[in-house]
């Protein structure tokens, strides 16, 4: 009986192992294929950069590449955001509405992959938890995209 036991529990542990195994790995190729789109952004040969600070030090910082419409956007010093709360990255173009680009998760690089001549900025809201449709509150910093060769 103790061993029939034991032989449970080791497959148990064994299945519970397997599955954090394939969820790690399917994570890690995530991760690896965002470092890959990152390294493309960085790498373009049109690639420019440009940045802003905000008030209490945020700033966005953008690498970004007209070829690839795509940029890679660091949101620096936004501070944790109240209970509840999280920080959302928004994309806007004139004559639209603003369109989410995520959730944001600390400082972590964000690739912004809907790019286009007509967007004009990139602004950081805090969102109720998971974020929102729309922004509901006024950005705490903003960036003009010209800079990088966007909304000219």
């Amino acid at each position: 009986m103790a061993i029939a036991g034991l032989t449970a529990l080791a497959l148990a542990v064994t299945v519970i192992l397997a599955v954090q195994l394939v969820r790690s790995d399917g994570r890690l190729g995530r991760e690896r294929a965002e470092a890959r789109e990152i390294a493309h952004v960085l790498a373009a040969p049109d690639a420019r950069t440009g940045g802003t600070e905000g008030t209490w030090g945020r700033g966005i910082n953008v690498v970004a590449s007209e070829s690839r419409r795509r940029a890679v956007v660091t949101v620096t010093g936004p501070g944790a955001p109240p209970k509840g709360r999280a920080h959302q990255l928004w994309l806007r173009r004139p004559g639209s509405a603003p369109r989410s680009l995520g959730v944001l998760d600390g400082e972590t690089p964000v690739i912004a992959t809907i790019l286009s001549a007509s967007a004009t900025s990139l602004a950081v809201t805090t969102e109720p938890d998971g974020g929102s449709e729309e922004p509901t509150s006024a950005p705490l910093v903003q960036l003009a995209l010209e800079s990088v060769g966007f909304g000219e």
